[in-house]
C-alpha cells in the first residue's frame, strides 16, 4: 500500500511504501498514535457502554458501525449469551486487521463478522443476510456531529434496522454555557489584541475574518484561566439515535444571564443517554457540572468564539440563542450574530497561529532581534526562509536604504497572496522553493542576512524539533550566503523535563486505576542538544544513531510517567532576554500558553513515556537527589 507523508526536512510530499502486515505486528501502530488508546483507557465510557448493552436484551442480529478494535462487538456477543450474529463494519484497515486479531484473540470469529467498508456500503442480501435487530455504535466527536452520526443513523434505519431496533446509544443531548475569558479572545480576535499592543506591527487586516478558521475547537476548558461563567447551562438540542434524525434542525433557546460581562465564547458539551430508560450515561461536561465523566483526551469541550471582541451581557438579562445544525456542523447565533463560521477563503490561518501573531512577547522578541540583526552592517540581501510573516514584517519596519526584503512561498496561491499583500505589501514574494533558487534571483549578489522565527504551518502540531526544517533550509541555501551571513535564530535548544502526569498516562497506557488529577514537574528543565543554524546541518549529522546522555538532578519525589520535549530558539546570542520558548522555561516567551499546554494538549511540546511492559507499575519512581540518566 503506498501511503502520502510530509518529509521533515523539505516540506515536501511524498510516497512511501507500506507493508502489508497480515492482521499482527504493525496493525497495532496506528492505535498507539491514535486517540484509541485513550478511549480504551475510558473506564466510564466502557463501564456505560456495557451496562447499556446488557439492559437491550437478547437479539438475533447486531449491527456495529464503525466498530474500531471491535470492542462494543464484543460487548454485544457476550450480553447476548453469545447466541447472536454480530456484524462489525470498519473502514479504517488498520483498525479492521485490528479488529480481525482481537475476535481472534477472544475465540469470537465465527460470532462477529467484520466487514472492511463503511456503513453506507453495507448491502442486505449481499454483505449480510438480513436487518439487524439492534444497533451499537460510537461515531462520535467532540461536537457529537463531526464524524457523520446524522447521515450514518439514516442509513442505518433506512436500510440496515429492522422497525424499533434497539439502538446504543438511545439519545444525546448538547449543552451550552456563555463564558467571559480574555484568555479565549486573545486566542482569535488578533484585530482586538493588536489594538492593545500598539507596537507598530499589523497582521490582521480590515477582512481578517475571511482568513480565520472562525469555528469551534475542542478544549479542556477546566484548564482555561479566569474563566467566568456568566449564564446557566443550557440545552442546545436532542440528537434521537433510536429514529432517523433530521438532515437540519433550528432551535431557539432563551439563556438566562447571571452575571454582568463580556460573553467572549460559548462552551459546548453533549450528554449521552446510551439506555431507553435514562439510567445509563456518560458526560463530556466540564468539571464544574455535576455528573461529569474523568478526564479523557478522546472528547473534550467545545469552544465557540463570538466575534470580535465579544457580547456585552447583563445581570438577570435574557439572550436569544438560535442553535441550528446540518449534518456534519452546529453553529450559534447570539442576538443576530453569527457565533462560528468557516472561513469563506481558500486561505486560513488557525487559531494557533493566530495566538502566535498576537502574542506580545514573542512579537517584542522577534522584533528586537531583527532590529539588531539589521543594523549591524550595511547589508543588501535579506531572505525570510519560513511559513511565518513576523520575520518578514519585522525586516521590513527596519530594514534601511539598499537592503532587499524577499521571501519565499513556492505554494502560495490566489487567496495566501492576498493576505501576504494586505500584511506586508512591500515584500518581495519568489515563487520557488530554496533548492530552485540561483544567483539571478538576487541579480547576482549574495544573502546577507537569513530568518525565520521558525514556523512551518505543516508541522504546527508534530514534534516540537521538526521546526529544525529551518536549519535544512539553511543549508540548502548555503551557496547563495555571504561569507558571515546574519543567521536568526541562530540556535535551536531541545530540552526536557520529567514530569508526573497521571491523567495523561493513564490514557497512554493499559487500563490502570488513577487516582485524582495532578501534574507536576520532578526536575528541573535540562538541555538535550543543541543546533547551532550558524553552521550547515550537514556538518553536525553523522548517519545512524547517537547515544545522548544526560544526568538530571531529581528535585521532587513522585512517579514520572514521562518527560515533556520542546524547543527554545535562540535569536540573539548576546542577549538571553531574545529567546522564543515553546515550552516551560519562562512562561512569558511560551509561543502558546502552558494552561492549554498541559494534560495531553502538548501542541509544540512532546512527552516520551518511559514504557517497560515489563514492570506492573508502567513507570519510574524518582527520588530528590537521585541522578536520571537519559
Amino acid at each position: 500500500m503506498l501511503q502520502q507523508r510530509v518529509n521533515a526536512l523539505t516540506g515536501e510530499s511524498e510516497w512511501i511504501l507500506v507493508g502489508d502486515g497480515g492482521d499482527g505486528g504493525d496493525a497495532s501502530d496506528p492505535l498507539a498514535e491514535s486517540s484509541y488508546l485513550d478511549m480504551l483507557n475510558d473506564r466510564a465510557r466502557n463501564r456505560a457502554f456495557s451496562s447499556a448493552i446488557a439492559k437491550v436484551g437478547r437479539h438475533g442480529h447486531v449491527l456495529d458501525i464503525g466498530a474500531g478494535t471491535g470492542l462494543l462487538s464484543l460487548m454485544a456477543w457476550r450480553a447476548m449469551e453469545e447466541q447472536c450474529q454480530v456484524t462489525a463494519c470498519e473502514s479504517f484497515l488498520p483498525m479492521y486487521k485490528l479488529a480481525r486479531k482481537v475476535c481472534r484473540d477472544n475465540g469470537t470469529m465465527g460470532a462477529i463478522k467484520l466487514l472492511h467498508m463503511g456503513s453506507d456500503e453495507i448491502k442486505v442480501g449481499v454483505d449480510i443476510s438480513s436487518k439487524a435487530d439492534a444497533l451499537v455504535c460510537e461515531i462520535l466527536d467532540s461536537e457529537l456531529l463531526g464524524e457523520g452520526i446524522i447521515p450514518s443513523l439514516r442509513n442505518a434505519h433506512e436500510h440496515l434496522l429492522r422497525p424499533n431496533a434497539a439502538t446504543v446509544p438511545y439519545r444525546a443531548t448538547v449543552y451550552a454555557q456563555l463564558v467571559e475569558s480574555d484568555f479565549l479572545w486573545r486566542l482569535h480576535d488578533l484585530q482586538g489584541v493588536e489594538d492593545q499592543l500598539q507596537d507598530g506591527l499589523a497582521f490582521a487586516p480590515n477582512d481578517f475574518y475571511s482568513y480565520f478558521k472562525h469555528r469551534q475547537h475542542a478544549f479542556h476548558v477546566d484548564e482555561i484561566p479566569g474563566m467566568k461563567l456568566l449564564s446557566e447551562p443550557f440545552e442546545a438540542f436532542v440528537l434521537d439515535f433510536y429514529r432517523a434524525p433530521d438532515v437540519r434542525g433550528e432551535f431557539n433557546q432563551a439563556v438566562h444571564v447571571n452575571f454582568s460581562g463580556t460573553a467572549h465564547a460559548i462552551v459546548s458539551w453533549w450528554v449521552l443517554q446510551l439506555d431507553k430508560d435514562g439510567l445509563v450515561c456518560y458526560s463530556t461536561a466540564p468539571r464544574w457540572i455535576r455528573g461529569a465523566s474523568e478526564w479523557c483526551d478522546h472528547w473534550k469541550q467545545c469552544v465557540w468564539f463570538l466575534p470580535g471582541q465579544g457580547v456585552s451581557v447583563e445581570e438577570q438579562s435574557e439572550l436569544r440563542v438560535v442553535v441550528s445544525h446540518d449534518e456534519a456542523s452546529v453553529r450559534y447565533d447570539i442576538n443576530g450574530g453569527v457565533c462560528c463560521n468557516s472561513s469563506a477563503s481558500g486561505f486560513e490561518l488557525s487559531l494557533q497561529r493566530c495566538r502566535m501573531l498576537g502574542d506580545g512577547s514573542r512579537r517584542s522578541i522577534i522584533q528586537s532581534a531583527i532590529q539588531k540583526a539589521l543594523g549591524e552592517r550595511e547589508l543588501g540581501n535579506c531572505l525570510i526562509r519560513d511559513d511565518g510573516l513576523m520575520s518578514a514584517v519585522c525586516a521590513l519596519s527596519t530594514a534601511h536604504g539598499s537592503c532587499h526584503v524577499a521571501g519565499l512561498f513556492p505554494g502560495c496561491r490566489r487567496d495566501g497572496l492576498k493576505y501576504l499583500e494586505s500584511v506586508a505589501s512591500k515584500l518581495s514574494i519568489i515563487h520557488k522553493d530554496g533548492k530552485h533558487l540561483t544567483g539571478d534571483d538576487f541579480k547576482g549578489h549574495k544573502v546577507d542576512v537569513l530568518l525565520g522565527e521558525p514556523y512551518y504551518a505543516t508541522y504546527e502540531h508534530a514534534l516540537p524539533w521538526k521546526q529544525l526544517r529551518f536549519w535544512y533550509e539553511r543549508t540548502t541555501l548555503s551557496p547563495l550566503l555571504s561569507e558571515n551571513p546574519i543567521i536568526v535564530p541562530c540556535f535551536g535548544i531541545l530540552y526536557g523535563m520529567a514530569c508526573h502526569l497521571p491523567d495523561l498516562w493513564q490514557s497512554r497506557c493499559r487500563l490502570e486505576e488513577v487516582d485524582g488529577f495532578d501534574h507536576r514537574s520532578l526536575t528541573k528543565p535540562f538541555s538535550l542538544l543543541e543546533f547551532n543554524m550558524r553552521q550547515e546541518e550537514s556538518k553536525w549529522i553523522c548517519k545512524g544513531y547517537s547515544i545522548l546522555s544526560s544526568l538530571v538532578s531529581v528535585v521532587k519525589t513522585g512517579l514520572c510517567h514521562g518527560v515533556v520535549l520542546w524547543m527554545d530558539w535562540v535569536m540573539d546570542p548576546e542577549n538571553k532576554d531574545l529567546v522564543l520558548s515553546t515550552g516551560l522555561l519562562n512562561p512569558r516567551r511560551q509561543a502558546f500558553p502552558k494552561a492549554t499546554a498541559s494534560h495531553g494538549d502538548f501542541r509544540a511540546q512532546r512527552v516520551l513515556r518511559f514504557t517497560d511492559w515489563r514492570d506492573q507499575h508502567h513507570s519510574r519512581g524518582l527520588k530528590p537527589q537521585t541522578l536520571l540518566c537519559i
